[in-house]
């Protein structure tokens, strides 16, 4: 099976379970948020997501566990360097690195706007916590929407693909955020550690940022890439 079906697969499985929460939010709120809570063994329903989550985000800070150099390029087991002149490379780098930013910081604004929106409904009633939580679960299910299908963020910052994505660890952080309302041991936890992953990524990409640029990572190259992804000429070149 190909990573292109594979991440189609995990959208429609994602699609599932969000429909299904919604339609029960809408008409057996009740039912659905004893479901969560239902015990099993020692744990509950929503403690054995959140242990799923913190092992997910876990990964993504270790570079022997993560295989994906969409999100794990950060780290040089990820990077094949391409040689090229020494004066040139910093010029097309500096020049790299202000557009992305850029892009970035965009992004950034945009994406707080959403979560200030969100937290504003929270906080006058339109949104229950039951909402909030389904909020979470429709922009992790946009994220896989993101990968599969189409990404707006390509055109916000101008990358081709998930592979050069320069945000690509911010995903996890822009899901979790709206938990930030709700304050508790497992939405703190969820989000600070999606904070460390941002951290940790920020990091790395300005400290190494030809490890996140084709014309120097052979890794990020659409010759390279076992994806099987259709790009135009213009973005593949």
């Amino acid at each position: 099976m190909g990573t292109k079906d594979y991440g189609q697969i995990k959208l429609f499985i994602k699609g599932i379970i969000l429909a299904a929460c919604l339609i029960f939010a809408l008409l057996y709120p009740e039912s659905i948020i004893r479901f969560f809570g239902y015990q099993i063994l020692f744990f509950r329903i929503y403690h054995l997501i959140w242990l799923f989550t913190f092992i997910v985000l876990v990964k993504r800070l270790i570079p022997d566990w993560n295989s994906k150099i969409s999100m794990g390029k950060i780290f040089k087991r990820h990077y094949a360097q391409i040689l090229t002149d020494g004066s040139s490379k910093q010029e097309k780098l500096s020049r790299y690195r202000r557009k992305v930013n850029i892009g970035a910081l965009r992004t950034a604004v945009c994406w707080s706007i959403v979560v200030l929106i969100t937290g504003l409904l929270y906080g006058v009633g339109i949104f229950n916590k039951l909402w909030l939580f389904l909020t979470v679960g429709f922009f992790v299910f946009m994220d896989q929407f993101c990968v599969s299908v189409w990404c707006p963020f390509q055109w916000v910052i101008g990358n081709k693909c998930c592979n050069a994505c320069r945000i690509n660890n911010w995903g996890y952080l822009m899901a979790f955020s709206p938990l930030a309302f709700i304050p508790s041991f497992w939405t703190v936890s969820v989000v600070a550690l999606s904070v460390i992953v941002v951290i940790q990524w920020e990091y790395l990409f300005h400290k190494y940022p030809e490890r996140f640029y084709e014309l120097y990572n052979a890794n990020l190259q659409c010759k390279n890439c076992g994806k099987g992804c259709k790009l135009s000429p213009q973005q593949s070149s």
